[in-house]
């Protein structure tokens, strides 16, 4: 990984190739995704789905690291191209940033996604067997339960006393509070990982918090440990989209 700026942010393009990155298709596996044009890097950013569109059905899949990350502040910034894709042509666009990827290669993997889709960007979606809590204190404008560089041990303290164990961590979809993207402009999005919990904000607003993120243990079925390091992936689905920022800051 290159050496952090006078900022601490880390950039995890480098403006020329893929290089740091690999992809994973649903039906064609790795490596497909860039011989067939559908991520490429282009005037320094990542280009997803700009290939041509055609009569065929597309497939979903994800660019990932080739590394993995514990304890990062994540943002990126992203713009809608215009090209629609079969069989979701005429869906919201759809897109997401996935962290805590862990496992085999597969779609979808086990993961954790920050979501990217029209209108519902900052929903959680909880993969494959990851579980959590979503907070019920945490949603709102930022600094409500967050600082700029992550939690303040006083607010850990207090989310501790509220998941009691009376409330099991979930899966599935967490939708989140407030609609604050730009449809037709560039968006930030951010993601603050810290130990087993996370903060999704979009735009300067902390729109969902989950706390006690959770994976099933590998070594032994049944069992949960914390989701606190894996890779950081953004999805292939159905439509064009532009990246000019993905980075990464340590939270240690």
């Amino acid at each position: 990984m290159p050496a952090p700026g006078r900022d601490g942010w880390v950039s995890l393009l480098n403006g020329r190739n893929l290089d740091g990155w690999y992809t994973m298709m649903e039906k064609s596996g790795k490596g497909v995704a860039e011989q067939k044009k559908m991520v490429t890097v282009e005037q320094g950013m990542l280009h997803i789905m700009g290939n041509e569109v055609d009569q065929g059905v597309a497939e979903p899949g994800y660019i990932s690291t080739l590394e993995e990350y514990e304890n990062v502040h994540i943002r990126v910034e992203y713009k809608w191209g215009v090209k629609r894709f079969s069989p979701r042509s005429m869906a919201k666009r759809d897109n997401g940033i996935l962290y805590g990827l862990v496992g085999p290669d597969k779609v979808w993997p086990t993961c954790a996604e920050c979501q990217i889709e029209e209108n519902d960007v900052g929903d959680a979606f909880l993969v494959a067997g990851i579980r959590g809590i979503q907070s019920e204190h945490g949603n709102g404008i930022f600094g409500q339960g967050l600082e700029p560089g992550g939690w303040s041990q006083s607010t850990l303290d207090a989310q501790k006393k509220r998941n009691t164990p009376s409330r099991e961590p979930t899966g599935g979809r967490m939708v989140k509070d407030g609609n604050f993207e730009n449809l037709n402009d560039w968006n930030l999005v951010e993601v603050i990982w810290q130990g087993d919990r996370a903060a999704h904000i979009v735009n300067g607003r902390t729109v969902n918090v989950i706390t006690s993120l959770q994976q099933p243990n590998p070594q032994k079925a049944g069992e949960y440990i914390p989701l606190t390091r894996g890779k950081i992936a953004i999805e292939i689905e159905f439509a064009e989209i532009w990246f000019r920022r993905i980075e990464v800051k340590s939270l240690l």
